[in-house]
């Protein structure tokens, strides 16, 4: 019986040892391949920024690379500053969480509930509605809004009366919808909806670095500076708070999700519902794109692929460019901050993270023809962005499309840089050979470098693919009254 016993003790250290050493191998391995990924998006401009991945709470991996401020080569750390954009979304969510838990509102409340004074189309939207996106808000009017606030937001859906609500038809993403969920909390918590953030959230969990009160963010001394994919100062500004508004680190940011996985903040039931599928009329939020279903619950994208259940948010502006995403099924997290955003391939960065953390292997991202044409244009290769650039796509090297091609050219076209832009709608002309679009912005290219008879050529190959395009027969009779 003793010999028996000695053996099992033996054979049961063995196979301990054993685990711990393929756990340990395992790690090691993601440890160097995630190094090796954003040692390489760096050095190929695919990302400038802090990332952190962690498996069951405990930190696999965390770096930072690249400037934070290009002028004073000051580099980022672990406790520079970002703009969040949409990951502002989640907590928002949180709060109305909270207040749930504390028998302040439910899901179900509706907008006539806090605001009875509200136009009759507002009122019978939920809680529920706002926070899935189902609501039926639009945000037209949003976006032709300079540096609103939430009271711009506010007045502007008080106003618009026109508009056809149709709550729980159709999945809408609505920042005015986000920004009614924050009118709510701040009436039912009768405090300010940033002030609320940090009495409920920041301060408990000890995110010392993070903020949505203006003044403190003016005031922020470690702030990364946001850069336009043409390497400028990012313009952008915002007042709004609800669906954005809220500056954060890397360490904060592990703090948030540490509180996520720990249910300190509410309970897991609670959590759960934050990260379940919301429905419509017709059944559940659900698109479902190359194998994988996407849908979204309060405050997160909800993704499903190979079995596995996912939650993800991003946030994107002018400059900066944020996610954080959970594989809830095997335990692993990460966050990406980057304050060069546009030129961040995501889509092809979250496939090399989860080909790392899931199969221990993994493709690295291919570089996006705009880095490339960038590169180019600081040294005037103008030649080199419509033939090398070219020849680069044909052996699927780059990966390219035709809205952020025509977008780059356009910018160039605002910096006076005319010989760049002409390249790019060359270039992208070459690409999609059947866009009316693509020679229109050729050929107003063309028409700004006073090349009139080139531009005429254009704009007829324009009107060749699509005879209804109005500006290409203006332009036309303006270049033959010349």
């Amino acid at each position: 019986m003793k010999l028996k016993l000695i053996v099992f003790t033996f054979f049961f250290i063995f196979m301990f040892s054993c685990s711990h050493k393929t756990i340990d191998t395992t790690k090691e391995k993601q440890v160097k391949q995630l190094d090796s990924l954003f040692k390489y998006s760096f050095k190929n401009d695919l990302f400038n920024g802090a990332v952190l991945v962690t498996k069951n709470n405990a930190i696999v991996y965390k770096k930072s690379f690249g400037y934070k401020n290009k002028q004073t080569k000051q580099n980022i750390d672990e406790n520079s500053v970002f703009y969040l954009a949409s990951i502002s979304k989640q907590f928002t969510a949180m709060a109305i969480l909270l207040l749930k838990e504390k028998g302040k509102l439910s899901f179900n409340s509706k907008v006539e509930d806090f605001f009875p004074e509200y136009p009759e189309r507002l009122k019978q939207i939920t809680i529920k509605q706002l926070l899935n996106h189902t609501s039926g808000i639009l945000d037209n009017e949003y976006y032709k809004l300079i540096n609103p606030s939430n009271d711009d937001v506010l007045k502007v859906l008080l106003q618009n009366t026109n508009t056809k609500v149709d709550a729980n038809q159709f999945f809408r993403y609505s920042n005015s919808g986000y920004v009614l969920l924050a009118t709510i909390i701040e009436k039912v918590a009768q405090k300010n909806i940033a002030d609320f953030f940090k009495d409920e959230i920041f301060t408990p969990l000890q995110m010392n670095n993070t903020t949505a009160i203006k003044d403190e963010v003016n005031n922020l001394t470690n702030m990364a500076i946001g850069y336009s994919l043409t390497g400028e100062k990012s313009s952008y500004k915002s007042s709004v708070i609800g669906p954005g508004g809220i500056y954060s680190t890397l360490n904060d940011l592990y703090k948030w999700n540490l509180a996520l996985n720990q249910n300190t903040l509410v309970t897991k039931e609670t959590l759960n519902l934050a990260f379940t599928n919301g429905n419509l009329n017709n059944g559940k939020i659900s698109l479902k794109i190359l194998g994988q279903e996407f849908g979204y619950g309060f405050g997160w994208v909800t993704q499903y692929k190979n079995g596995k259940k996912y939650v993800n948010h991003d946030g994107s502006v002018d400059g900066f460019r944020t996610l954080i995403k959970k594989n809830l099924s095997d335990g692993y997290d990460y966050i990406l901050l980057t304050n060069h955003g546009s030129k961040l391939p995501m889509t092809e960065i979250i496939n090399s993270i989860d080909g790392i953390l899931e199969k221990n292997n993994y493709q690295q991202p291919k570089i996006p023809v705009i880095n490339q044409i960038l590169a180019k244009v600081e040294t005037k290769d103008f030649t080199g962005i419509y033939t090398q650039i070219y020849h680069s796509i044909q052996e699927n090297k780059l990966v390219y499309n035709q809205r952020s091609l025509n977008s780059l050219g356009y910018r160039y076209l605002k910096q006076h840089k005319l010989n760049a832009a002409i390249a790019v709608f060359k270039l992208n002309t070459k690409l999609f050979p059947k866009s009316a679009n693509a020679f229109d912005s050729l050929a107003e290219g063309y028409y700004n470098n006073k090349q009139y008879e080139l531009s005429k050529i254009n704009y007829l190959k324009s009107l060749e693919l699509n005879p209804a395009n109005e500006n290409a027969k203006l332009m036309i009779e303006k270049i033959n009254q010349l």
